[in-house]
């Protein structure tokens, strides 16, 4: 999956069709050299996503957790409960 597909996927988990095409036509730039996974952008979004939407914190960490998680890759095995750990704690909080 590429990172504009998990860009809207994320951001449609949270806020739907017009929050998702109105955030990205707002937030999208293009990505520092140093962060190939997209995680600046990632959190640029989730900043907008914030503003957008108060009160959806849950809603969006939950959606970040499965974008971190879509990093991981299909081939490898789960993650153990440490590396989740690791992602969670590591989630953008309000």
């Amino acid at each position: 999956m590429g990172l504009a597909d998990r860009m809207i996927r994320l951001l449609w988990a949270v806020g739907g069709e017009d929050v998702a095409s109105r955030v990205l036509r707002a937030h999208w730039r293009l990505l520092p050299s140093d962060d190939p996974l997209g995680r600046a952008l990632r959190s640029r979004l989730v900043e907008a996503l914030r503003a957008e939407l108060p009160g959806h914190d849950a809603q969006i960490r939950e959606a970040v957790l499965v974008d971190e998680l879509t990093l991981l890759g299909p081939g490898r095995e789960k993650p153990s409960r440490a590396a989740v750990l690791g992602i969670v704690r590591a989630l953008p909080r309000s």
